[in-house]
Parts: structure tokens; C-alpha cells; sequence
């Protein structure tokens, strides 16, 4: 099962759209950040080292990608979106 997140977000007179998922054949969590449906760009982190660990469930994954998520949004409402994500070259 893939987990995600989508969230707006408004800081200013922006509005902001966060969309967040998990990648469980890679073992990757992506947020991505858009406005008006373009792509400002994305945040990516790896969860492998903890696969093997002996509590790891969904559950785990989906806790990390809550806060992953949580950390973007955070960002965006106090106006350092480019602090957390890389941007996507048009």
C-alpha cells in the first residue's frame, strides 16, 4: 500500500499544494511543492537503514512520511519554502 499526504497551504497571498508519498519499492519518501499546478520542486529522504530494523512496520513508514510532510508544510507558513526543497528545472 502507498501512504500519502496532500495539503494546501497558504503563506502571503500564495497558495501552496504539498503532496507527500512513500515509494516502498526504493524506500523513499517525496514531498512535492506546487503552485497553480506548477512544480517548485521537491524534498526526497531514504528510510532503507530502517527497514531492517525489528520494529519496522507501515505504521513506522507512514509516521515518517506524517513528519516529512509536516516539515514542508511548516516551512511554506513561515516563508522558507527553498529551505526544504530542491527545485525542478522547467
Amino acid at each position: 500500500m502507498i501512504f500519502g499526504f496532500n495539503t494546501d497551504v497558504k503563506h502571503g497571498e500564495t497558495v501552496y499544494h504539498v503532496q507527500s508519498e512513500a515509494h516502498p519499492n526504493t524506500h523513499t519518501l517525496q514531498s512535492t511543492v506546487f503552485v497553480q499546478g506548477r512544480c517548485l520542486g521537491k524534498t526526497s529522504s531514504s528510510y532503507a537503514d530502517q527497514v531492517a530494523l525489528p520494529d519496522f512496520s507501515e505504521a513506522k513508514m507512514h509516521d515518517l512520511l506524517k513528519e516529512q510532510h509536516r516539515k514542508v508544510l511548516e516551512a511554506i507558513r513561515e516563508g522558507r519554502v527553498e529551505s526544504v526543497i530542491s527545485s525542478v528545472a522547467i
